[in-house]
């Protein structure tokens, strides 16, 4: 689906947490409830669950960050580790243009 950046699940003896990181919180406004309790159900049958607990967490990311920025961050930090070399892929649609490109630096 589209606007999830990561899913995250945690397993502890009796519960299993999952926590779904979306941008576009546009996704799972309409009938909310409805649509996370479907989840839930669907994740209980695959993960057989029966005597734990199942809690998923909607995380909306905020923020955007520039491309280059993070391009410059991760060089920055790679640099510190006092590395001989880096090299650095960005893919997607960047600048939220229309023709999903790849980038390198």
């Amino acid at each position: 689906m589209e606007g999830i950046a990561r899913i995250e699940i945690q397993k502890r003896i009796n519960l299993f947490q999952i926590i779904i990181y979306i941008g576009f919180p546009k996704l799972l406004i309409e009938d909310k409830p409805r649509r996370v309790e479907e989840l839930q159900m669907n994740v209980q049958k695959e993960l057989n669950c029966v005597n734990r607990n199942l809690n998923i967490a909607i995380t909306r990311i905020s923020n955007p960050v520039s491309f280059r920025k993070v391009m410059k961050k991760a060089i920055e930090l790679t640099e510190q580790a006092n590395t001989k070399g880096i090299q650095v892929q960005i893919s997607g649609h960047i600048d939220r243009k229309e023709i999903a490109r790849v980038l390198m630096d």
